[in-house]
């Protein structure tokens, strides 16, 4: 009798050590940062392009220089500009850009604005606080003749 108590008292030893637990901990850090924006000033302004047979494209770039898939459509001495976009991020931390397509209209004609670019290296790991922003414009054949307007949306991000 006294073998099965001493093992009984043995059994319930081992189950009461088994079921101990361990705890651990870690620091929990957030830091809050003031919030992205961005504000713009000048204009992304193709100039003069002429009306021609066929189709072209011209394309802006973000340093200000014009160039044109069709020849015919270049009107010498245009003048063109690029708006400059500037960027609030605190030090350190980078940003993502990003330029949806745009539609130019005229009454109830239009054309697409695409392909844009940036004066920055790359659209993304930007820190820089400020940049400028081209792009092409798809000019259709006999593109009917006005003046062309839209609103080129650009879009920083944190990273």
């Amino acid at each position: 009798m006294k073998k099965i108590t001493l093992l009984a008292g043995l059994l319930f030893t081992a189950i009461g050590f088994s079921q101990s637990s361990a705890e651990g901990s870690a620091t929990v850090n957030a830091e809050i940062v003031e919030p992205i924006s961005i504000t713009s000033s000048g204009t992304l302004d193709f100039g003069e392009i002429a009306q021609d047979a066929s189709a072209g494209d011209v394309t802006l770039t973000a340093t200000n220089s014009v160039s044109y898939t069709n020849s015919n459509m270049e009107v010498a001495g245009t003048t063109t500009t690029v708006p400059t976009f500037s960027v609030s991020v605190p030090s350190g931390l980078t940003y993502a850009v990003s330029i949806p397509d745009v539609t130019l209209t005229s009454g109830t004609n239009n054309m697409t604005l695409t392909d844009f670019t940036t004066s920055l290296p790359a659209s993304t790991g930007a820190s820089a606080s400020s940049f400028t922003v081209g792009g092409t414009l798809k000019v259709g054949a006999t593109q009917a003749t006005g003046s062309y307007t839209g609103d080129v949306k650009v879009t920083v991000s944190y990273e």
